[in-house]
């Protein structure tokens, strides 16, 4: 099964912001919890099905929930 996020809440944190995406798969959740680390999976479940995936290809998952483009991305880069 694709994975898939379906739902995005960010939160403040006294470093950043975190997020925690809930996706298509039970038990399976993409963090980020704002403290200066990656963003990881994190699982319930310890199916290891999707543990493969790296930080990239999960901040790619999120954009496309979110609806960013890999240019709109790289304009926010821009000074």
């Amino acid at each position: 099964m694709k994975l898939k996020v379906t739902s995005y809440r960010e939160f403040n944190t006294r470093r950043g912001v975190g997020y925690e995406c809930k996706t298509n798969v039970k038990g399976i959740e993409i963090w980020n919890d704002g403290n200066g680390g990656g963003t990881f999976i994190e699982n319930s479940e310890r199916n290891d099905e999707y543990h493969h995936l790296t930080e990239y290809q999960l901040e790619i998952l999120i954009d496309e929930f979110l609806g960013i483009t890999p240019y709109q991305k790289l304009g926010s880069l821009q000074m």
